[in-house]
């Protein structure tokens, strides 16, 4: 799973999760999850759950928390 990921790659995936984020926080997380576990294969699906724990676990807005975890 680890691999160099440019910071360019990064934020070209969050500019298009932003444009295209419509449904809330939840959705935006299942879409974090889409591109970042399955397409990219960035991380691993229980890293990525491990992150939405810890998300769930501070308050505020959950789907800009987990953009910060995964950038």
């Amino acid at each position: 799973m680890e691999r160099d990921i440019q910071i360019k790659e990064i934020a070209k995936l969050f500019l298009k999760l932003g444009f295209i984020g419509f449904g809330g926080p939840a959705a935006h997380i299942a879409m974090m999850q889409q591109e970042v576990v399955v397409k990219k294969k960035w991380m691993s699906e229980q890293h990525f759950l491990d992150l939405l724990g810890a998300t769930n676990l501070i308050p505020g807005p959950n789907s800009t928390e987990m953009a910060i975890h995964i950038g």
